[in-house]
């Protein structure tokens, strides 16, 4: 028994490190299955939780919505600080084995929510600069089929047109396309960088795209096989949805625990962000000034 107690002092416990490390080709399927580790465990749980979730972004953009022009603009952000709180229950899960359904609000009362919503605008805005460059790339092609539209010009000649204009409408779907995959990589690790480690908005951004860069073949993978689960889910009326979004969100958890974190031998507490009672609480000096090395 000594020699037991003795060998579970010395177990590898998972340290956050802020300098993300490169986990190969291999990490997307690895994120995936730690995704779908924590589904599984809790299956009706993350089922009420997305649903849940579901509902409380309805009642949200619902409202927001009878605010004239700044109600709609405001609704993705809020939804967003939201969305951040699935991340934390993943976390809560991992750490200790519980969920508590009321850490989805848990970006709203922990006033981290500012953060949430600066990185989402940083991401929004990449994609924004993406569309409007691809605008301006391709504006010639477009205002001639515009054109030719508007001037009643026969079905012949613009299809014709479209087809001389091919390169512009390429072109403008390639830059559409690099634009966004910058603002996902901007905001793919923001929720947990900054709901369990306590970043701000902007060091958030730059250790996600960081992370990001040196596991590129590991996020490719790990995007194109979530695309096929997803769109398999949609067969059986939309039902397997159910299971797939919570699991996108968990895999998205599981490829931050893979990055951010490594194993150190001893005896260490594991402080990664949740009490002793099984809540998440995340204002640890220590956590909270890990942001400020990537700043």
């Amino acid at each position: 028994m000594e020699q037991d107690n003795n060998s579970s002092q010395t177990e590898p416990q998972e340290v956050f490190t802020p300098i993300p490390q490169a986990r190969g080709a291999s990490g997307g399927v690895r994120w995936l299955g730690l995704g779908w580790d924590l589904i599984k465990e809790r299956f009706w749980m993350w089922i009420g939780v997305i649903i849940i979730y579901f509902i409380v972004s309805l009642i949200i953009s619902t409202i927001l919505g009878f605010i004239p022009l700044i109600g709609p603009i405001i609704s993705p952000f809020v939804t967003t600080v939201l969305a951040a709180g699935v991340v934390a229950i993943a976390h809560q899960q991992y750490e200790t084995q519980r969920i508590d359904v009321d850490t989805l609000f848990f970006g709203f009362y922990n006033k981290r929510y500012l953060s949430l919503m600066g990185a989402y605008g940083i991401s929004f805005l990449i994609l924004l600069a993406g569309i409007i460059l691809a605008i301006l790339v391709s504006s010639a092609a477009m205002m001639d089929i515009i054109y030719a539209i508007n001037s009643d010009y026969p079905e012949e000649i613009i299809a014709e047109m479209m087809v001389d204009n091919s390169s512009g409408f390429t072109l403008f779907f390639i830059i559409i396309a690099i634009f966004g995959a910058l603002s996902t990589a901007a905001y793919w690790f923001v929720p947990a960088l900054v709901l369990v480690n306590g970043y701000k908005a902007l060091p958030a951004v730059k250790a996600s795209l960081a992370a990001v860069k040196i596991n590129l073949s590991g996020g490719f993978f790990f995007f194109i096989l979530l695309f096929f689960i997803l769109a398999i889910s949609v067969i059986p009326f939309g039902l397997g949805l159910l299971i797939t979004i919570p699991l996108s969100y968990t895999a998205m958890y599981g490829s931050y625990r893979d990055i951010f974190y490594h194993h150190n031998i001893g005896n260490q507490g594991n402080n990664g962000g949740i009490g002793g009672n099984g809540t998440i609480s995340l204002n640890k000096t220590a956590e909270s000034n890990i942001g400020k090395l990537v700043s």
